[in-house]
């Protein structure tokens, strides 16, 4: 693409020429020509400038290979020239998805001066990072000028690079959840994968084979599983609200869907540390969690993903669903459905904690998850109503709250 000094310089040659036509004076010809000639130099040697120009890009990790919202990372670009001639004057053009919406990373421009013959050149940048997903970083613009700044070439580079970014996680101290002494009567007719069977019940992903109950897929004509009296140590069943709710347009990361995410990551990890087994329980129409027990890096992925898109609410959930003996189940929005599936689980011996999250609080607003929170805790259960704060927030649970 011609810049603006070239097509000055191309005027200014077709302008000589005219003139030297008109008055045959050989140096105006001259001079038309040497421009002409630098113009298609330029052209000639920008055509390639950016050939040869390869890229990777490192994301600096965590302990452990693990990023979390709201960690600083560093994130280093190498540039690589693999032609037999130095790429000069490259600017460079970086989107960082990790970055906050209005960071001054969010895009990076960079100008290299050079990078040497079968060389390489690197920098790098620190961001915090803004939030929990998924993210793909779009490719690499780099531009160059070379040689005289007369035409400019673009050019993308895709150096695909994949992140999967964890959500916060606040170590708890004390959680009374884990704290109860369960019902032994209740613990003797739990599920799990101990020797005895205890009934049977239709296929889910990651079942066994062996456990097929073939009689009955003779007689039904459908996948059938085995289920077993639980020999093992009992585990969390963490519950988790992806209804559609009507939550307010918002680009804000602070909402209550996304705090539910955070307080179960953070429940799940005080678990894990605990030893207790973790186990996931939501709608497989947003997305299908892994059968348990689950390890705390497995917990994380799923929590990374997902999005309250489901089609079924809370209470279609809890309805018939087997459990660990400790339950912890996140309402990011009330829903006063939801109680009489609560009542039903704690007067079967469930060991609960229900924490709802205050969508009155949260800067996009929404309904107050008080009456909920009070009728439900005085059905005898054990409930927190978190609210949001500008400052460093109350998330953590707190007893009493």
């Amino acid at each position: 693409m011609p810049t603006r000094r070239a097509t000055t310089l191309i005027i200014t040659a077709l302008l000589l020429y005219f003139f030297a036509n008109q008055t045959q004076v050989g140096w105006l010809y001259v001079m038309s020509a040497l421009l002409a000639g630098v113009l298609l130099a330029s052209w000639a040697i920008h055509l390639a400038a950016l050939r040869g120009i390869q890229g990777d890009r490192h994301v600096g990790d965590g302990a452990g290979g693990e990023i979390y919202e709201g960690d600083e990372i560093i994130v280093q670009l190498r540039l690589h020239n693999i032609r037999r001639y130095t790429a000069a004057q490259v600017v460079v053009t970086e989107q960082c998805p990790l970055a906050p919406p209005d960071s001054l990373y969010r895009s990076v421009d960079v100008f290299v001066p050079a990078i040497a013959t079968r060389g390489s050149i690197s920098f790098d940048y620190s961001v915090i990072v803004d939030r929990r997903g998924v993210y793909e970083f779009p490719p690499l613009k780099i531009a160059t000028r070379v040689p005289f700044g007369l035409f400019k070439q673009r050019r993308k580079l895709p150096v695909p690079t994949r992140v999967l970014v964890y959500p916060e996680v606040r170590e708890l101290e004390h959680l009374s959840l884990f704290d109860r002494q369960l019902d032994q009567r209740f613990m003797q007719t739990r599920t799990g994968l101990g020797s005895e069977v205890i009934g049977i019940r239709a296929y889910r992903t990651g079942d066994s084979p062996r456990h097929i109950h073939w009689r009955s897929v003779a007689r039904t004509g459908r996948l059938i599983s085995k289920e077993f009296v639980e020999e093992t140590q009992q585990g969390l069943a963490l519950v988790l609200d992806l209804f559609h709710h009507p939550y307010p347009s918002t680009t804000s990361k602070h909402t209550p869907f996304e705090w539910s995410v955070k307080l179960a990551a953070s429940i799940g990890d005080y678990a894990w540390r605990k030893g207790y087994p973790i186990h996931l329980v939501a709608d497989e129409t947003a997305l299908v969690p892994p059968p348990g027990p689950l390890s705390r890096i497995a917990m994380l992925e799923y929590l990374a993903r997902v999005q309250p898109d489901g089609e079924h609410r809370l209470s279609r959930l809890l309805e018939g669903t087997r459990l660990q003996s400790f339950v912890a189940v996140l309402i990011p929005w009330p829903d006063p459905a939801v109680q009489a599936q609560l009542n039903t689980l704690y007067h079967q011996g469930y060991e609960l904690l229900v924490v709802l999250l205050e969508p009155e609080s949260f800067p996009a607003g929404g309904p107050s998850a008080r009456a909920l929170a009070d009728q439900i805790a005085g059905n005898g259960i054990d409930t927190r109503l978190v609210r949001w704060s500008a400052g460093d927030g109350d998330w953590v649970l707190k007893e009493g709250k």
